[in-house]
């Protein structure tokens, strides 16, 4: 597809970027631009694959077209794409509003986001001091989700990847929810921008060879709710849902019968609508409807008709959800949890703020999948120091993985030497195993490493690279050793 230049474009080489990176997974790196608008700019790495630039193109279209309230819920929930950023002929990435310091807590003594991940399961020792919600809290935050997703699906956007990293909530009432990775989403019937994620125990059953649609979502969405009001990381529509003690009847009872339903065949799961409903206690008449179809011709990829004048950066600043920033001095921390982030100074400026000594991803430090991984020599890497220590010890007497101690060295010292990121091809030249089976076996691996049911290891862009959370493994492993 030829390259279209589009009004919101952003030359690359005219941002100016704060020198220390947000953010850096398995698709891009995350960076704050400097300046008085909250605004980021995420960078795709050459591994993420062919930017559908068009898709990208689409995405910034609709949330500068939207009328005005509609457009400040959309930037207040979502991270979702205000401009590309092009260089010469190709788009390189995005801008995207800041993920608001609502979403923001201290974990382990350090800023961090708040992710579903912490709904799911237990307090857990490290992370002690972050503020859950109780029952009630828990019942608002699900109504919360099933309206942003009752948003995006009126507006015939398919989320797609669900997962406990990507979807956030505020740590105080009211109570609110984001979302991440948004530009992921597609609009029903047409490409995304890559190829789509998808994250482990999360999948659709029934998703469709085509990929993820609105049922998909949907299915998604009750294992979401599920989870939350069970604080169970497994539990899914079809099996048993032990929800938390103290839930009203009848509010139990409509949980339990509507996750029941988001196990039927595609086109009868509830939709996000009948989940609100559910959740407020208002009837719904359950209805047979069919699956969901991309319509034929331009209406089922095109973006709604668009304001006739020329599009303008949606601003930032202004009326809620985005009020002018305060003083610098005001912020209590960083919003973001870069290894090594700590917490900024009263009075100090955002662009004087001291550079923390933290490792970043660029594409050119990728592992090519041609390429032998170099694992230390006459010294101990970090696979070695996470399986000799203490914690790695107790996980290994509690858990049963069938992967071995060996394998777990190789993985780690491998991702550690490809800056976190590493192609599932390489892993399986790693460990000597077929790809196949390696994604099993990282799955073994994540049962070892993920302490306290946080997350630092995943599959990610269809199960084919592997990404690892440096920072947390050592905290997680090493932090008591040194």
């Amino acid at each position: 597809m030829a390259f279209v230049p589009h009004p919101l474009d952003s030359p690359r080489s005219s941002l100016q970027l704060e020198p220390v990176p947000l953010n850096d997974g398995g698709q891009g790196v995350v960076t704050r631009l400097i300046g008085p608008q909250d605004v980021v700019y995420k960078e795709y790495l050459k591994s993420a694959g062919t930017v559908n630039g068009q898709a990208l193109a689409d995405l910034v279209e609709f949330g500068a077209g939207l009328p005005r309230d509609d457009q400040e819920r959309l930037f207040s929930s979502c991270a979702w794409p205000i401009a590309r950023v092009v260089e010469g002929n190709r788009a390189v990435g995005f801008l995207m509003p800041e993920v608001p310091d609502d979403f923001h807590d201290l974990i382990q003594g350090r800023p961090r986001l708040v992710e579903l991940q912490f709904l799911l399961f237990p307090q857990k020792r490290a992370w002690q001091d972050l503020r859950l919600p109780d029952l009630r809290g828990r019942i608002q935050l699900v109504r919360r989700f099933a309206e942003l997703v009752d948003f995006l699906h009126g507006h015939q956007y398919v989320i797609g990847d669900v997962s406990a990293r990507n979807l956030l909530w505020s740590a105080q009432e009211p109570y609110k929810v984001h979302i991440l990775d948004c530009d992921g989403f597609r609009r029903l019937g047409a490409e995304s921008v890559l190829k789509q994620a998808h994250s482990p125990d999360w999948e659709d059953p029934l998703e469709p060879p085509t990929g993820p649609d609105l049922d998909t979502d949907r299915y998604k969405l009750a294992m979401l709710i599920g989870r939350i009001l069970a604080r169970n990381a497994y539990v899914r529509p079809g099996g048993e849902l032990p929800l938390l003690a103290g839930l009203p009847d009848d509010l139990a009872g409509r949980v339990r019968s509507t996750f029941a339903r988001a196990a039927s065949p595609a086109g009868t799961r509830p939709s996000a609508r009948e989940w609100v409903r559910a959740i407020e206690g208002r009837e719904w008449i359950a209805v047979s409807r069919p699956p969901v179809r991309p319509r034929p011709g331009a209406d089922a990829s095109s973006p709604p008709k668009q304001r006739s004048s020329q599009p303008t950066l949606p601003r930032i600043t202004g009326r809620t959800p985005f009020p002018a920033p305060p003083p610098v001095a005001e912020r209590k921390w960083i919003p973001v949890s870069p290894p090594g982030a700590i917490p900024r100074p009263a009075g100090e400026t955002r662009a004087a703020r001291p550079v923390p000594q933290a490792r970043t991803t660029q594409p050119s430090n990728m592992v090519r999948v041609s390429e032998p991984v170099p694992v230390p020599v006459g010294g101990i890497g970090l696979g070695g120091k996470v399986v000799a220590s203490a914690t790695y010890a107790e996980q290994r007497a509690s858990i049963a993985a069938k992967i071995t101690d060996e394998q777990i060295t190789l993985l780690l010292d491998g991702l550690d030497h490809a800056a976190g990121v590493l192609p599932v091809k390489q892993a399986a030249r790693l460990i000597a195993e077929p790809e196949d089976r390696t994604r099993l076996l990282i799955g073994e691996a994540r049962k070892l490493l993920d302490v306290d049911g946080i997350s630092v290891l995943m599959l990610k862009d269809g199960d084919r690279m592997l990404d690892l959370n440096i920072a947390l493994v050592a905290e997680q492993f090493l932090e008591d050793e040194e």
